[in-house]
């Protein structure tokens, strides 16, 4: 079977635990956490890797190493997963997760791109607006970014808008350069 199709099962499954546990935020956060070491570390990656050490004993080590910030849901697939290419694996588990998560959790990733810091009451007014618009429940990152001269950049999903000062400025030269 292809790995993609086993990522595809793994992602159902762990999914539908998550739903009945009702810890789906928690295991999509524990499936991002483990990436993120895969990727920085070589020594857990070799590890996870290892024929000599049993799964048992994988899933034993990987619940030590990380504590309550992995669910044991998550720790649990490593073990059961050991024997596939579990570096790939966990990548694809990621992205399919987390589209899942979106559309089932009717959630949506959101950054917002400003050039002054926004207090806690204008994020959570940017945030609630958002919410409202797209209908969905979205998760608001905002950055700071000097080199805007007012404005906002959002990225949607993979939507990108542009309401940006620069942005309406070099509309405006192009019309007038056109006209």
């Amino acid at each position: 079977m292809k790995l993609e199709s086993k990522a595809k099962q793994y992602t159902d499954a762990l999914f539908n635990l998550a739903e009945k546990s009702k810890c789906e935020k928690e295991v999509k956060d524990s499936i991002v956490l483990v990436n993120s070491v895969i990727k920085e570390s070589s020594e857990f990656r070799a590890f996870l890797l290892s024929k000599r050490i049993s799964a048992s004993d994988k899933t034993k080590v990987v619940q030590e190493g990380f504590g309550k910030k992995c669910h044991p849901i998550v720790c649990e697939l490593i073990g059961i997963a050991s024997e596939e290419n579990l570096i790939k694996l966990f990548q694809l588990i990621e992205k399919l997760y987390s589209m899942k998560y979106a559309d089932v959790m009717n959630y949506v990733k959101v950054t917002a791109h400003v050039s002054d810091d926004l207090d806690q009451e204008e994020q959570t007014e940017l945030k609630s607006s958002l919410d409202s618009i797209l209908g969905k429940t979205s998760e608001l990152n905002v950055q700071t970014n000097p080199d805007l001269l007012g404005g906002i950049k959002l990225r949607i999903g993979n939507k990108f808008l542009d309401a940006s000062i620069q942005n309406h400025l070099d509309k405006m030269r192009q019309t007038l350069l056109d006209a």
